[in-house]
């Protein structure tokens, strides 16, 4: 079957590429007396037959060898570490071989929140039988019961190139947290707020607090106890600068393998300006190819958007020239609301994860900045 394929390729390949030099039908008859010495003479430097054909075939294996790519094949799609304690770091390397006939490329490893993940040789080219591992870690400190996280890795593969790989676990805690998250909704900035969050031990467990720290700036926290229960009693303050407010409260307790409980604290302060969304998704974005999204700035009073500027990161890498990548186009529709066309363009030479955040620049005297957070992946 291969050597069908190699004499069809080479077939099409001599039908449509000329010959360095006439074939043998066409070559002229030499006289047989005058040309005999010029042929010896000429017999060391001349080009035959067989090595005309012989330097074909080789140009039609090069044009093959580009044309096959490699295939990425893993001894094993997904991984269950079983019963865990909350705040264990966990980790687990899956290996994979290219199984197929061309070299392999993985452009990048994409892993879903709560896990990092890595190609453990990183920009190397896999040759036709060579081995390669991705390494995945599980921080379960955030997490409680089944968790499944996926981990997507992107190849050259012209088929399939996006693979998914998959880590399981049942994360068993010492203590259950109600609510987990202290959520004030939306309030506005001059009303502030109050929460309560109850910490409970779980049977054969004691838990002690020993400290809390927080951020005295926007919030006040106190505790006591009762029923054998911790309560923590959360005062969110008065005139905070409007936006979505993301804090945690930190409590140092006698946990061996969670010494240090995070509860998180979430509120959505209201001013005279409101952006939505407040988080935009590109999605995967090809190279030199766009993502288009847009946000909607609304005024409880007239306003003007100044500027909107971007702080990206590529890899964890910051990009210091961001002109090319950003497109905006600030659309007045009346005095209290602007539309905001963002493009995203991936015009760099890189693959991977991209973090940023955009600043929406207002003549707003209260918020004269507005930040909107973004992901996105570029191939």
């Amino acid at each position: 079957m291969r050597n069908q394929t190699l004499f069809a390729a080479l077939a099409f390949f001599s039908a449509t590429l000329p010959l360095h030099g006439l074939t043998a039908n066409a070559m002229p008859k030499q006289p047989s007396d005058t040309a005999t010495e010029m042929d010896e003479e000429d017999a060391g430097t001349e080009t035959t037959e067989e090595e005309r054909a012989e330097s074909e075939k080789d140009s039609v294996l090069r044009v093959a060898r580009q044309v096959h790519l490699g295939q990425i094949r893993f001894d094993e799609n997904s991984f269950d570490f079983g019963r865990v304690k909350r705040g264990e770091k966990l980790g687990h390397r899956f290996t994979f071989k290219n199984i197929g006939k061309g070299p392999l490329k993985v452009h990048g490893v994409h892993a879903s929140c709560g896990c990092t993940a890595a190609e453990v040789k990183t920009d190397k080219e896999y040759s036709p039988q060579e081995s390669g591992a991705i390494d995945i870690t599980f921080d379960t400190t955030d997490f409680t019961g089944s968790v499944v996280k996926t981990v997507t890795v992107m190849t050259n593969e012209r088929h399939v190139p996006d693979r998914t790989l998959s880590i399981r676990a049942t994360v068993v805690s010492e203590f259950e947290v109600t609510p987990p998250l202290a959520d004030f909704g939306q309030t506005l900035t001059q009303n502030g707020g109050a929460q309560q969050v109850v910490i409970k031990p779980q049977a054969g467990y004691k838990v002690n607090i020993e400290k809390i720290r927080f951020n005295a700036e926007v919030l006040q926290v106190s505790s006591s106890t009762k029923d054998g229960n911790y309560v923590l009693n959360i005062e969110l303050k008065k005139n905070i600068a409007p936006g979505f407010m993301k804090e945690t409260i930190y409590v140092k307790n006698n946990s061996k393998s969670l010494p240090e409980l995070r509860i998180p604290v979430r509120a959505t302060i209201r001013g005279n300006i409101e952006i939505e969304p407040r988080y935009l998704e590109f999605g995967a974005i090809s190279p030199t190819d766009k993502s288009s999204r847009s946000v909607t700035v609304t005024g409880l009073q007239d306003f003007e958007v100044k500027n909107v500027r971007m702080d990206l990161n590529l890899n964890g890498s910051k990009i210091k020239d961001t002109s090319t990548l950003l497109k905006v186009n600030p659309v007045s529709t009346d005095k209290l609301k602007k539309l905001i066309a963002i493009d995203l363009v991936n015009k760099t030479e890189k693959a991977g994860s991209v973090h940023g955040r955009l600043f929406i620049e207002t003549t707003d005297p209260q918020q004269k900045e507005i930040p909107v957070d973004f992901y996105a992946f570029f191939r």
